[in-house]
């Protein structure tokens, strides 16, 4: 116990005569005498200057401590006169006891003032890359062992600023609580940002819990939630976000991340949550799955300077949800179980985007309904502002991407330009800006639609080429929507095929060229009955004041056939022909596609009664398909009068064959 209590005394005595000979240091050595030293040292290690303008504070009692005023760290050649970086004051302090030890325990290392200037040179190199002369290894202690930092008792930074060309990150306050190895490590964080533009700013406030193993290389990261407003340009509404992370799990050797669930709000705009896991490094694989449950599109697009196009229907483009699966490797994304919800619409189905010499992109998605027509413009409505992205100069053919893709689309129903299809679906074949539809079917109208649908997107000026075909298609119902309504009935039989240029309708009807022919089967032209105009002309050639014939308002017919060649929008006839059982129309003309114009010549023949040889009479139609007017050529009905006597006379006389047929 003797040899004990004299061993004890020794040491108290030599930890008093050290801890003496400290306090003798810091009242005898002035640290600022050093500067120059300093300054030298940290040249030679970084090829910057460091300027030590304010005093260095050095003490030890109770604490090792040391501290600095204003400080700056100059910029690497070529990236201008201003400091790198610059501090007001900083401040270290460490426990005595455990440095005598070599121990490392920082009570707490404060930065006040904190100025970082990051920029890139024209050769796009980071005034923070490198140092121009390696500093030397620092010796060894002796003894073969190193100083460990065992703890910090906090970090904080007050009134710091960041930039990096014309974004700035200013008011950062950044404090954590205690640090040590596997602790948890309480953090905060705040601070402004904007990119220059002035009324926008993004305030943010942060905390989350922090836990790391050295051994391990695992980090886990609980508790995060960030939230803050944002503010634009003409927004006089701050907007309001919170985005949320309950837990975070990782690892720094392996690059492997996992977060079972986050979330994200932006005011009442928009509410998202998901999960993702997976590696994150230079080849990263990850996957998980995004939830929207909400997203307002009225709200949403104004605030991040997208103009939403005006509808026939202002109740459309009011929500957005969707739910889907991700997973991302080898430059390959895939999107499945996709389920996006667009007002009352659903698309369902997958998507996958591989990325190479070009992007490539392959699809299959369905849809429920949709009624397009929602969607268009209002009538007399002025063309849509572009959003700041649609006012972007378009990139060069050489600039882009290329670009592939090829899939399915089915759609059960949908309203469009007044149709309505059903099972319609198509398969996509995009390549070298060529897009095809083909095949293309649905069913409309008791009948079928077949196409091949080609649109040539690499001339200045697109080009179109159409295949289409219908079948079986009660006429009625499909003229319902157009300017023919009411105008026909009968089972259609359409065959188009045509080129076009343009990148609207209006351009496309105006060059369009190409064939089409069309019958119709037992049907009628409703709002005409030419039978009763032909008649009511004949009276008037006989000096009658009118008909006994009805007028029914229609003309009924077996077959209605028609072939015409399309030039620049106008369709030339030459062979239309209607049959039924007391009329047979024949004729020729024009009709306009762009502005519904008809201009036909026709010759109708009429039986007056049954027996009676039959009567052929000129008839021309006008006006548009709307409203057309039929009128009979009475002159000629008078010739063709005159004709039948003559003929009569002739073969009374034996003499018919005299002037031919």
């Amino acid at each position: 116990m003797r040899a004990v209590k004299i061993l004890g005394g020794i040491l108290g005595a030599a930890l008093v005569v050290a801890l003496m000979a400290l306090i003798g240091v810091s009242l005898a050595v002035d640290p600022n005498k050093y500067k120059d030293r300093i300054e030298a040292e940290v040249k030679a290690a970084t090829g910057r200057d460091l300027t030590l303008k304010g005093d260095i504070k050095l003490s030890v009692f109770p604490w090792v401590a040391l501290e600095l005023g204003a400080t700056s760290l100059s910029n690497r050649p070529g990236f201008g006169d201003e400091p790198f970086l610059t501090v007001d004051h900083a401040a270290v302090r460490m426990k005595l006891l455990p440095l005598l030890h070599q121990e490392f325990e920082v009570a707490r290392v404060e930065l006040n003032g904190l100025n970082l200037r990051l920029t890139r040179n024209a050769e796009g190199q980071g005034n923070w890359e490198g140092a121009e002369t390696a500093a030397p290894a620092a010796p060894a202690p002796a003894g073969g062992s190193h100083p460990k930092l065992e703890s910090i008792a906090g970090v904080k930074v007050t009134h710091g600023r960041v930039s990096f060309d014309r974004y700035v990150i200013e008011n950062v306050d950044f404090e954590t609580g205690p640090i040590s190895a596997n602790a948890e490590v309480p953090v905060t964080l705040s601070f402004d940002a904007n990119r220059g533009v002035a009324g926008e700013r993004i305030d943010l406030a942060a905390r989350l819990d922090f836990q790391d193993d050295p051994n391990t290389e695992d980090i886990k990261l609980s508790a995060l939630i960030i939230n803050g407003t944002v503010r634009r340009v003409g927004d006089d509404r701050p907007m309001h976000y919170e985005f949320s992370v309950p837990r975070l799990e990782g690892n720094l050797r392996l690059k492997t991340v996992a977060v079972p669930d986050f979330s994200l709000e932006l005011s009442s705009s928009l509410k998202l949550s998901g999960k993702l896991s997976g590696r994150i490094s230079d080849d990263p694989r990850l996957s998980g799955a995004l939830a929207v449950q909400s997203l307002v599109l009225g709200e949403f697009a104004p605030r991040f300077g997208i103009a939403l196009p005006r509808t026939k229907d202002p109740k459309v483009l009011s929500s957005l949800s969707a739910n889907l699966s991700f997973a991302y490797a080898a430059k390959n994304a895939q999107f499945t179980d996709l389920s996006i919800k667009l007002d009352d619409t659903t698309v369902t189905g997958h998507i996958e985007v591989a990325q190479g010499p070009a992007t490539a992109v392959t699809f299959a998605l369905a849809a429920d309904h949709i009624d397009l027509d929602r969607y268009r413009p209002p009538p007399g409505a002025t063309p849509n502002p572009k959003s700041a992205a649609a006012n972007a100069p378009a990139p060069k053919a050489g600039d882009r991407s290329p670009l592939t893709a090829s899939g399915t689309f089915s759609l059960a129903a949908a309203h469009a330009a007044g149709l309505d299809f059903t099972h319609l679906d198509v398969t996509v074949d995009m390549k070298d800006d060529i897009t095809r539809l083909y095949p293309l079917t649905a069913q409309l109208y008791g009948g079928s639609y077949s196409g091949d649908i080609i649109y040539d997107a690499r001339p200045a000026t697109p080009s179109l080429s159409i295949d289409e075909h219908l079948s079986g298609v009660d006429m009625t119902q499909l003229a319902a929507a157009t300017r023919a309504k009411g105008r026909i009935t009968g089972k259609a039989t359409v065959n188009l095929k045509a080129t076009a240029r343009g990148a609207d309708g209006d351009d496309i009807l105006k060059t369009l060229n190409g064939h089409v022919d069309a019958s119709l089967a037992n049907g009628a032209l409703e709002g005409v009955d030419l039978g009763y105009e032909l008649a009511l002309a004949q009276s008037l050639l006989d000096s009658h004041s009118g008909t006994t014939v009805e007028d029914t308002n229609r003309t009924p017919f077996q077959a209605f056939k028609d072939s015409a060649t399309i030039t620049n929008g106008v369709a030339e006839t030459n062979d239309l022909a209607i049959v039924s059982p007391v009329l047979n129309v024949s004729g020729k003309g024009s009709v306009n596609l762009r502005n519904s114009a008809l201009d036909l010549n026709l010759v109708a023949s009429f039986l007056k009664s049954a027996g009676a040889s039959a009567l052929e009479v000129p008839v021309k139609v006008t006006g548009t398909y709307a409203d057309p007017t039929v009128q009979a050529d009475v002159a000629g009905l008078a010739k063709a009068a005159v004709k039948d006597k003559i003929k009569d006379v002739l073969k009374k006389n034996g003499l018919e064959g005299l002037f031919g047929h």
